[in-house]
């Protein structure tokens, strides 16, 4: 009797509708878990169930749409692979050709991206074409970069024991022995620093000393060279911890507080003609030179080239009020319709760096650099190596001493960063 209730069960648990209900279960579970941003376990479940319908386009595009979002570029590529060839997802050649791109394959990718280039015939061809061309000529840079690595090291700043799953990025060097960053947990954003001891940089501590108002909703900052002030951006949404990345446009606005002599001021939210109404406003960095006060910034404001552009204005340093100039769009040659963001003012060269997704890149997120001659800014050059990798790379500031950098990526690096899923910053040393 026994026996033939097992054998009456293993036909139930492998029949067509047992496999059914098992389908539809993993499908609303995929769908929950989409809608409350868990990302990698939506992934997971779009995947297991494309898999139990032998290989279906249909969910494993939208496994390789969520893996893609979490940076995971190898399982993107794999379930972006059986898409190919389905007429309803049009742009999955090229996103398979992104993600090879994105993990360093990029004689692969420029045959996929070139075979896109040829075969699309879509409605937005005369759009989506300048786009795939950007990319071949990213994959063509890039290989001619590795032939030619440069010798500047770059490792973690922090050892694999302090090394989180978290997003850790805007790494602000208020000396080469102390720096101060932002970290994502728990769905926002805590203001941490690290103090250099002999060899390295120690385990990280939050950061007490701003007033709790700037807690609120924190998201990057800085200081002013003289660290009498510091610009920092709060956002109205937390930082989620599987966003994907450092880079959010949800609406944020730009804020200053000032240092007393009992420690720090209130915040002060910079004019409305800064933080537009209904745009977003990111990334503040502030430069002093010839007794001006630069402020650069990141903004979706309309007017703009596309994405989020970069703007500029200034103010005396000996004025006591925050009035900054209207800020000007740096143009099209720095700006273009994608993202340009997390400017850094070199100021005693007059070089601006900044990464972006618009310009020719060999990963995602490229760092570039542009000089500011005769008050034009010159066309940006590709950082080049080891600056840049396959995956994204930005927030790069120079150290105080100029013998190097302090940057975020979430690059894999040997025997340190084991994969792309968050960011970590990192240290770069030409001296």
């Amino acid at each position: 009797m026994k026996k033939a209730l097992l054998v009456v069960f293993a036909l139930f648990l492998f029949s067509p509708h047992a496999k059914a209900q098992s389908l539809s279960s993993i499908l609303k579970k995929a769908g929950r878990a989409e809608k409350a941003g868990q990302l990698l376990l939506a992934a997971e479940l779009w995947e297991h169930a494309g898999r139990l319908k032998n290989s279906d386009p249909f969910y494993l595009y939208r496994a390789a749409e969520n893996y893609a979002r979490i940076r995971d570029y190898r399982r993107a590529g794999d379930c972006y692979l059986v898409a190919l060839t389905d007429e309803r997802f049009p742009l999955a050649p090229l996103r398979y050709a992104r993600a090879l791109k994105q993990q360093g394959r990029y004689v692969e990718a420029l045959k996929f991206f070139e075979k896109f280039a040829e075969g699309y015939v879509g409605d937005s061809k005369a759009l989506m074409i300048p786009v795939v061309e950007n990319e071949i000529a990213g994959c063509k840079l890039a290989l001619k970069l590795f032939e030619n690595q440069d010798t500047i090291l770059l490792s973690l700043i922090f050892p694999d024991s302090i090394h989180t799953s978290e997003n850790e990025f805007a790494p602000i060097p208020f000396s080469d022995q102390l720096v101060y960053f932002s970290r994502s947990c728990d769905q926002h954003v805590k203001f941490m620093r690290s103090i250099h001891h002999g060899t390295k940089f120690g385990v990280p501590e939050e950061a007490i000393s701003l007033p709790e108002a700037v807690s609120d909703k924190f998201y990057t900052g800085c200081f002013t060279p003289d660290g009498s002030r510091f610009y920092y951006t709060q956002c109205s949404e937390g930082c989620p911890a599987e966003s994907g990345g450092s880079i959010q446009s949800d609406a944020c606005s730009i804020f200053c507080i000032r240092r007393t002599e009992t420690g720090w001021g209130a915040p002060e939210r910079l004019w409305p003609y800064i933080n537009f109404i209904g745009n977003t406003n990111l990334f503040p960095q502030v430069a002093h030179s010839d007794g001006l006060e630069y402020l650069f910034f990141s903004s979706d404001r309309v007017g703009g080239f596309g994405g989020l552009d970069l703007y500029v204005c200034v103010r005396p340093l000996d004025a006591e009020a925050l009035d900054f100039s209207f800020p000007q769009n740096l143009g099209n040659k720095v700006n273009t319709g994608a993202d340009e963001v997390t400017p850094f003012f070199q100021a005693d060269a007059q070089i601006l760096w900044f990464s972006s997704l618009g310009h020719p890149s060999i990963g995602g997120l490229d760092i570039f650099k542009t000089e500011k001659v005769d008050g034009v800014w010159s066309k940006p050059v590709n950082a080049g190596l080891p600056f840049n990798s396959p995956s994204d790379d930005y927030f790069l500031v120079l150290k105080k001493s100029g013998e190097g950098a302090f940057m975020s990526s979430n690059r894999i690096l040997t025997g340190q960063a084991k994969n792309t899923f968050d960011d970590d910053i990192f240290e770069l040393n030409w001296h």
